[in-house]
């Protein structure tokens, strides 16, 4: 692997804002990123320093970023396999660190790490323990949440699904990049997706009433009528998805029950 200083203090940035994400600063992790410095011939102790000085002091997230994904394949698979050894081999694979890795890999276009014991238990593998069938979280007026679940991708069959799941008599329509619907997708480090959530377009089969949850994710100062279903959408193409990993359920709803207050009931 060749690259320049300047590549290197990148890579120690990002490495260090996977060592501490966690809130916890683990040796096994240092040591990750003090082997992989020491890996390349002629670095002296102050060569380091100089190397983590400028990627802390003198370099922001943004150039760290692009540096990076300006590798070829091979060097970015070891900046991969190094990342995976960091947040893996101290043995505690926590929320926060697989939400980071996976939006720095997705930012960097890094492949999956494929080293020793790393590719036998990468984030990505963690996250397919918890494959579900795509889920969609639907909230009622009243606040009482409930998920649906489609294979469906089609936009023609899922789309009158999602409008017979919340009531609606007819097509449902898109609520995206709010305030509070941003703040949540950036909480969650959402990987080339952002949270909406779906209204009627043509009013309810059945009389409704206000949608608190609704109205203060929107926002705006304009009361949301009816149910609604939480969904995720590409950033590219703005294709409605269902959320496919039972922990990214879990943290969309306390998410969004933090951001309403406690307004969420569970039937």
């Amino acid at each position: 692997m060749t690259v320049t200083l300047e590549t290197l203090s990148a890579i120690f940035r990002l490495s260090k804002h996977l060592i501490y994400v966690d809130g916890e600063r683990s040796e096994v992790e240092v040591q990750k990123i003090v082997d992989f410095l020491d890996s390349f011939e002629g670095l002296d102790i102050k060569t380091h320093e100089q190397i983590m000085n400028y990627g802390l002091e003198q370099m922001d997230d943004t150039q760290a970023v692009k540096l990076i994904a300006a590798l070829d394949d091979d060097a970015k698979q070891e900046v991969s396999n190094l990342f995976a050894h960091i947040i893996l081999d101290d043995g505690r694979l926590t929320e926060d660190e697989k939400r980071l890795y996976w939006r720095i890999q997705e930012l960097c276009g890094l492949p999956d790490p494929k080293e020793d014991n790393a590719a036998e238990d990468t984030p990505a593998e963690e996250e397919e323990s918890n494959d579900i069938v795509p889920a969609f979280i639907v909230v009622n007026y009243d606040g009482f949440t409930s998920t649906r679940q489609s294979p469906n991708k089609d936009w023609d069959t899922l789309g009158g699904e999602l409008a017979s799941w919340i009531g609606a008599n007819g097509r449902v329509e898109v609520v995206r990049y709010t305030r509070p619907l941003n703040a949540i997708s950036e909480q969650l480090h959402l990987r080339g997706r952002h949270l909406v959530f779906m209204v009627a377009r043509n009013g309810y089969v059945n009389t409704v009433g206000d949608n608190m949850p609704a109205t203060l994710l929107y926002g705006g100062g304009y009361p949301i009528m009816g149910n609604i279903v939480f969904a995720l959408e590409t950033d590219k193409g703005y294709e409605i998805e269902g959320i496919t990993s039972r922990n990214l359920i879990a943290e969309i709803l306390g998410a969004i029950d933090t951001a309403v207050g406690g307004l969420l009931r569970t039937e």
